[in-house]
Protein backbone atom coordinates (compact mmCIF):
# COMPACT_ATOMS: atom_id res chain seq x y z
CA UNK A 1 0.00 0.00 0.00
CA UNK A 2 1.36 3.39 -0.97
CA UNK A 3 -0.30 6.54 0.26
CA UNK A 4 0.18 9.68 -0.90
CA UNK A 5 0.42 11.75 2.19
CA UNK A 6 3.36 9.34 3.10
CA UNK A 7 6.26 11.49 1.64
CA UNK A 8 5.79 13.82 4.53
CA UNK A 9 6.02 11.63 7.16
CA UNK A 10 7.97 9.06 8.16
CA UNK A 11 6.70 5.45 9.00
CA UNK A 12 8.05 2.66 10.58
CA UNK A 13 12.03 1.63 11.30
CA UNK A 14 13.56 -0.30 13.43
CA UNK A 15 17.57 -0.12 13.83
CA UNK A 16 20.78 -1.79 16.38
CA UNK A 17 19.58 0.30 19.44
CA UNK A 18 21.22 0.37 22.52
CA UNK A 19 19.81 -1.49 25.54
CA UNK A 20 17.36 0.68 28.30
CA UNK A 21 16.97 -0.35 31.32
CA UNK A 22 13.80 -2.23 30.57
CA UNK A 23 15.04 -2.90 26.81
CA UNK A 24 11.79 -1.77 25.57
CA UNK A 25 13.61 -0.80 21.96
CA UNK A 26 14.07 -4.65 22.09
CA UNK A 27 10.78 -5.04 22.99
CA UNK A 28 9.35 -2.92 19.73
CA UNK A 29 11.57 -4.68 17.49
CA UNK A 30 10.25 -8.19 18.78
CA UNK A 31 6.54 -6.67 18.29
CA UNK A 32 7.53 -4.87 14.59
CA UNK A 33 8.96 -8.41 13.77
CA UNK A 34 5.58 -10.24 14.52
CA UNK A 35 3.81 -8.47 12.46
CA UNK A 36 3.02 -9.94 8.56
CA UNK A 37 4.65 -7.42 5.88
CA UNK A 38 4.21 -9.77 3.29
CA UNK A 39 1.23 -10.92 4.37
CA UNK A 40 -0.18 -10.13 -0.15
CA UNK A 41 1.43 -13.20 -1.06
CA UNK A 42 -0.90 -15.39 0.82
CA UNK A 43 -4.32 -13.35 2.08
CA UNK A 44 -7.03 -11.93 -0.11
CA UNK A 45 -8.80 -8.82 1.68
CA UNK A 46 -10.79 -5.82 1.02
CA UNK A 47 -9.58 -2.78 0.54
CA UNK A 48 -11.40 0.93 1.37
CA UNK A 49 -9.53 4.06 1.19
CA UNK A 50 -10.76 7.53 1.01
CA UNK A 51 -8.90 9.70 -0.93
CA UNK A 52 -9.86 13.41 -2.20
CA UNK A 53 -13.16 12.53 -0.37
CA UNK A 54 -13.43 9.89 -3.26
CA UNK A 55 -14.13 6.44 -1.43
CA UNK A 56 -13.03 3.53 -3.44
CA UNK A 57 -13.90 -0.06 -2.40
CA UNK A 58 -11.39 -2.74 -3.62
CA UNK A 59 -10.78 -7.06 -3.46
CA UNK A 60 -7.09 -8.01 -3.99
CA UNK A 61 -6.80 -11.62 -4.70
CA UNK A 62 -3.08 -12.75 -4.82
CA UNK A 63 -3.94 -16.55 -7.07
CA UNK A 64 -5.38 -14.27 -9.86
CA UNK A 65 -2.93 -13.30 -12.78
CA UNK A 66 -0.98 -10.12 -11.86
CA UNK A 67 -2.88 -7.96 -13.94
CA UNK A 68 -5.70 -8.37 -12.54
CA UNK A 69 -5.08 -9.05 -8.67
CA UNK A 70 -6.90 -5.88 -8.01
CA UNK A 71 -10.50 -5.64 -8.74
CA UNK A 72 -12.36 -2.13 -8.60
CA UNK A 73 -15.76 -3.13 -6.81
CA UNK A 74 -17.23 0.69 -6.16
CA UNK A 75 -16.51 4.30 -6.65
CA UNK A 76 -18.54 6.48 -3.79
CA UNK A 77 -21.40 3.42 -3.61
CA UNK A 78 -21.68 3.21 -7.36
CA UNK A 79 -20.23 0.81 -9.76
CA UNK A 80 -16.86 2.35 -11.62
CA UNK A 81 -16.85 2.28 -15.17
CA UNK A 82 -14.69 -0.31 -17.18
CA UNK A 83 -11.80 2.46 -17.81
CA UNK A 84 -12.51 3.47 -14.13
CA UNK A 85 -11.70 -0.34 -13.51
CA UNK A 86 -8.44 -0.92 -15.65
CA UNK A 87 -6.72 2.28 -14.34
CA UNK A 88 -7.33 1.38 -10.59
CA UNK A 89 -5.62 -1.91 -11.25
CA UNK A 90 -2.71 -0.55 -13.26
CA UNK A 91 -2.31 2.01 -10.46
CA UNK A 92 -2.15 -0.84 -8.26
CA UNK A 93 -0.18 -2.77 -9.93
CA UNK A 94 2.35 0.16 -10.10
CA UNK A 95 2.25 0.70 -6.33
CA UNK A 96 5.28 -0.48 -4.19
CA UNK A 97 4.07 -1.20 -0.87
CA UNK A 98 7.91 -1.80 0.85
CA UNK A 99 7.97 1.86 0.96
CA UNK A 100 5.49 2.60 3.15
CA UNK A 101 6.71 -0.81 5.40
CA UNK A 102 10.50 0.74 6.11
CA UNK A 103 10.83 4.42 6.58
CA UNK A 104 10.90 5.70 10.03
CA UNK A 105 8.69 7.34 12.58
CA UNK A 106 8.90 5.54 15.86
CA UNK A 107 11.91 6.35 17.77
CA UNK A 108 12.58 3.07 19.71
CA UNK A 109 15.10 4.35 22.07
CA UNK A 110 12.66 7.04 23.47
CA UNK A 111 10.20 4.32 24.40
CA UNK A 112 8.32 5.27 28.28
CA UNK A 113 5.74 3.41 29.72
CA UNK A 114 2.50 4.95 29.94
CA UNK A 115 0.36 2.19 31.20
CA UNK A 116 0.50 -1.62 32.07
CA UNK A 117 -2.28 -3.98 32.16
CA UNK A 118 -2.48 -8.44 32.00
CA UNK A 119 -3.29 -7.95 27.89
CA UNK A 120 -0.91 -4.86 26.87
CA UNK A 121 2.18 -1.92 27.13
CA UNK A 122 1.23 1.71 26.40
CA UNK A 123 4.35 3.95 25.35
CA UNK A 124 5.00 7.42 24.88
CA UNK A 125 7.72 7.90 22.01
CA UNK A 126 9.48 10.45 20.39
CA UNK A 127 8.98 10.63 16.68
CA UNK A 128 12.08 10.19 14.29
CA UNK A 129 12.01 13.51 12.98
CA UNK A 130 14.32 16.23 12.19
CA UNK A 131 11.79 19.06 12.60
CA UNK A 132 11.60 20.66 16.24
CA UNK A 133 8.57 22.79 15.21
CA UNK A 134 6.72 18.76 14.70
CA UNK A 135 8.59 17.33 17.67
CA UNK A 136 7.54 20.01 20.13
CA UNK A 137 4.07 19.93 19.22
CA UNK A 138 3.15 16.30 19.06
CA UNK A 139 1.84 13.47 21.36
CA UNK A 140 3.34 9.89 19.94
CA UNK A 141 1.88 6.89 21.38
CA UNK A 142 2.42 2.90 20.40
CA UNK A 143 0.37 0.31 22.43
CA UNK A 144 1.77 -3.27 21.78
CA UNK A 145 -0.11 -6.50 23.06
CA UNK A 146 1.47 -8.58 25.27
CA UNK A 147 0.39 -11.95 23.57
CA UNK A 148 2.91 -12.06 20.69
CA UNK A 149 4.20 -9.29 21.27
CA UNK A 150 2.56 -6.90 18.28
CA UNK A 151 2.03 -3.54 17.94
CA UNK A 152 -1.34 -2.81 17.86
CA UNK A 153 -1.27 0.86 16.71
CA UNK A 154 0.99 4.05 16.84
CA UNK A 155 -0.82 7.42 17.28
CA UNK A 156 0.60 10.81 16.58
CA UNK A 157 -1.42 13.88 17.06
CA UNK A 158 -0.87 17.31 17.71
CA UNK A 159 -1.51 19.03 21.08
CA UNK A 160 -0.99 22.43 19.32
CA UNK A 161 -0.60 24.54 16.45
CA UNK A 162 2.77 22.65 14.39
CA UNK A 163 4.15 26.01 12.19
CA UNK A 164 6.58 24.00 9.83
CA UNK A 165 8.26 27.29 7.68
CA UNK A 166 7.10 30.69 7.34
CA UNK A 167 3.82 31.38 6.67
CA UNK A 168 2.80 27.88 7.09
CA UNK A 169 0.14 26.44 10.54
CA UNK A 170 -0.99 23.20 11.10
CA UNK A 171 -4.34 23.26 12.94
CA UNK A 172 -4.59 19.38 12.92
CA UNK A 173 -2.62 16.54 12.82
CA UNK A 174 -3.72 12.88 13.27
CA UNK A 175 -1.42 9.99 11.97
CA UNK A 176 -2.87 6.91 12.96
CA UNK A 177 -1.62 2.96 12.17
CA UNK A 178 -3.38 -0.19 13.35
CA UNK A 179 -2.78 -3.53 13.19
CA UNK A 180 -3.87 -6.92 14.12
CA UNK A 181 -4.93 -10.48 12.95
CA UNK A 182 -6.35 -11.23 9.74
CA UNK A 183 -8.53 -13.74 10.99
CA UNK A 184 -9.05 -15.57 14.61
CA UNK A 185 -5.16 -17.20 15.10
CA UNK A 186 -4.33 -15.59 11.86
CA UNK A 187 -1.21 -13.18 10.82
CA UNK A 188 -0.95 -10.07 12.30
CA UNK A 189 -1.32 -7.66 9.38
CA UNK A 190 -1.51 -3.93 8.36
CA UNK A 191 -5.40 -3.15 9.39
CA UNK A 192 -5.90 0.36 8.54
CA UNK A 193 -3.94 4.02 8.14
CA UNK A 194 -5.41 7.49 8.92
CA UNK A 195 -3.85 10.39 7.71
CA UNK A 196 -5.11 14.17 8.29
CA UNK A 197 -3.89 17.63 7.92
CA UNK A 198 -5.18 20.45 8.15
CA UNK A 199 -3.99 24.08 8.44
CA UNK A 200 -3.19 27.49 6.31
CA UNK A 201 0.22 28.01 3.91
CA UNK A 202 1.66 31.41 3.31
CA UNK A 203 -1.23 32.84 6.02
CA UNK A 204 -4.47 32.65 3.47
CA UNK A 205 -3.81 29.20 1.17
CA UNK A 206 -5.96 26.62 3.33
CA UNK A 207 -4.79 23.07 3.65
CA UNK A 208 -6.91 20.40 4.70
CA UNK A 209 -5.95 16.31 3.45
CA UNK A 210 -7.21 13.10 5.07
CA UNK A 211 -6.46 9.55 3.59
CA UNK A 212 -7.95 6.42 5.32
CA UNK A 213 -7.01 3.45 4.35
CA UNK A 214 -8.63 0.16 5.96
CA UNK A 215 -8.10 -3.53 5.09
CA UNK A 216 -10.76 -6.44 6.05
CA UNK A 217 -12.64 -9.60 4.85
CA UNK A 218 -8.90 -11.26 4.49
CA UNK A 219 -9.07 -14.80 3.19
CA UNK A 220 -5.99 -17.03 3.40
CA UNK A 221 -5.20 -17.45 -0.30
CA UNK A 222 -1.70 -19.63 -0.35
CA UNK A 223 -0.68 -22.91 -0.83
Amino acid sequence: MTYRLFPLLAVIWVSALPAQSHDYAALFADAIENIDWEFEDEWAYTETSLTEGEIRIGRFDPRLEEDIRWTLISIDGREPTARERRKYADDKEDDDSSDSRTTRIVGANSLELLEETDEFWLFSFVPEEDEQAFLDNVDAKVKIIKAGPWVESIDIRNHSDIKPGFGTRLSEFVMLLEFGPAIDNGPIVPRSVKVHVSGRALFFIGIKETEVVTNKDFEFAGN
